[in-house]
């Protein structure tokens, strides 16, 4: 089968490996569709996010193709998404207290993040915990759609992190792929107020098509804070989730917050926070909470949401392609931020 396997920074090589054979307890996953994250592209652009020989590819969606000895409640033909491990064997201490996203065993194990794991830039792949790892896709849920179902679930995970309750004034940051999806979720939740905020006149559009209230051009709001402050009654917004994952945005997301407020940090950024400071979050009371990646229960429930019509993904995907065009994708993505995602399809 050819696979893409990640080499360094900017390198990306393409070689025939043997499929893939489940072993006891095991699944093969014939892969339909795999999104390029975000992760996928940071890690093209810089060193130390992963490994050399890794198969880059963790929004996996396909059809299983083979069943190990001992797996119960899979058929062959059924159609999955393949997600991080879940909660390990070893029964951590996160996933014992019902936090299996910060699992210690978790990021190792990832398909396609872990160092030198099999990911979905690949023909099929193994999911050596299946009980754990797959979630069935409903029937009438196309492929196509339920491969965003990463971004829908990590931005359903920063969701259920804040505090929100319906009738909140919320601003989301970002309105990338999971930009989008956090402004569906809290339209369906009842938000009285949803601005969005992003450099990109073509994702400003697509956040007001998605539910936003406003769209903002941060950079072309010379007074943005106060005008914030006039639209959520003087005061600012109660939640701000911050899905950009810009220390530039971050400061802007704790400056637009009311005094009690919540930022929620959504989208990832290696770079050191220095656009903001203690007293704005001490003589403020903010809350200040990080959120990564998300659970199978989580998972589950977005594609129930799909199922039943709740969450949308017109104009979400811009790019399919196939794996052979990979390198190329890689270079477009991390020269703009313009699209909001691109599928290889197989």
């Amino acid at each position: 089968m050819k696979v893409a396997v990640y080499e360094g920074v900017r390198s990306i090589r393409f070689e025939d490996r043997p499929k893939p054979q489940a072993g006891a307890g095991e699944v093969v996953v014939q892969v339909k569709y795999c999104g390029i994250c975000g992760t996928d592209i940071h890690a093209y652009m810089h060193e130390g996010i992963l490994f050399p020989e890794t198969v880059p590819g963790h929004e996996t969606v396909g059809i299983i193709e083979e069943i190990g000895s001992g797996v119960e409640g899979f058929n062959i033909g059924d159609r999955v998404a393949v997600g991080a491990p879940g909660s390990c064997p070893e029964q951590c201490y996160y996933c014992r207290t019902g936090r299996p996203n910060l699992c210690v065993n978790g990021f190792g194990r990832t398909l396609g993040i872990g160092p030198g794991t099999q990911g979905a830039f690949a023909e099929y792949v193994l999911a050596k915990y299946p009980n754990r790892q797959l979630v069935r896709i409903p029937d009438n849920v196309r492929l196509e759609d339920a491969v965003l179902f990463d971004i829908f679930s990590t931005a359903y995970h920063g969701y259920r992190r804040s505090n929100f309750k319906a009738g909140n004034n919320v601003i989301v940051i970002g309105a990338g792929a999971i930009g989008l999806s956090v402004i569906q979720i809290l339209k369906l939740s009842g938000a009285k107020n949803i601005v969005a905020l992003d450099k990109s006149e073509s994702k400003r559009r697509l956040a007001i098509e998605h539910g936003a209230d406003l769209a903002l051009d941060p950079g072309a709001e010379p007074k943005l804070k106060d005008n914030i402050k006039k639209l959520f009654n003087g005061l600012g917004a109660d939640i701000v989730y911050e899905c950009a994952g810009n220390p530039a945005t971050v400061g802007i997301a704790v400056d637009l917050c009311r005094a009690g407020g919540e930022v929620i940090l959504i989208g990832t950024n290696p770079e050191p926070l220095a656009t903001i400071n203690e007293i704005q979050i001490g003589l403020f009371e903010l809350d200040l909470k990080g959120s990564f990646a998300y659970d199978d229960n989580e998972l589950g429930t977005v594609l129930d949401f799909m199922s039943k019509g709740f969450i949308k993904t017109d104009g979400m995907v811009n790019k399919m392609l196939k794996l052979e065009e990979v390198k190329t994708a890689l270079e477009e993505l991390s020269e703009t931020t313009e699209p909001v995602r691109y599928v290889i399809s197989f």
